[in-house]
């Protein structure tokens, strides 16, 4: 499945790649509702790995390593799921210029375990969850960025 988010920043495309190498910038822009506590992160750059205990639901607690695959400053960065929820998982971030600032593009490919049960895990309530997501941690990012 592929969930495709893109949002104008009236701000630095230098400023904006920044933020999203720091790991703990996660905790500012994750939905109030859902839970995140970093349990490791290398300095950023090609291959860093980023730990994380994510609560989503009540009573339901998963640990996500990342690796990052991707580091090309400031045009794109994009990580991979190592052990995680999803069969497989890589969110890609595109970093572009406009004459407003910048254009943040994010694109998330994942597969769900369970073959037929996934999918209709998916079609019923994690693709909307995802994509509501990344709605959620766009805005915030746009309103951190351009309130500097």
């Amino acid at each position: 499945m592929r969930i495709t988010r893109s949002i104008e920043i009236a701000a630095d495309i230098e400023e904006v790649f920044g933020f999203h190498t720091d790991p703990t910038n996660l905790l500012k822009i994750t939905p109030p509702n859902v839970r995140v506590e970093i349990l490791r992160h290398d300095p950023p750059g090609r291959g860093a790995v980023v730990v994380l205990r994510v609560k989503p639901l009540p009573f339901v607690t998963q640990t996500w390593e990342m690796c990052f695959d991707e580091f090309d400053p400031p045009r794109r960065l994009s990580d991979v799921q190592v052990r995680g929820p999803f069969k497989t998982w890589r969110q890609t971030r595109e970093f572009a210029s406009s004459p407003g600032g910048m254009v943040l593009t994010d694109t998330v490919d994942y597969t769900l375990p369970l073959g037929f049960l996934g999918a209709l895990a998916d079609a019923l309530f994690v693709r909307r969850h995802i994509g509501a997501m990344f709605t959620h941690r766009q805005d915030t990012i746009k309103r951190l960025m351009e309130q500097k």
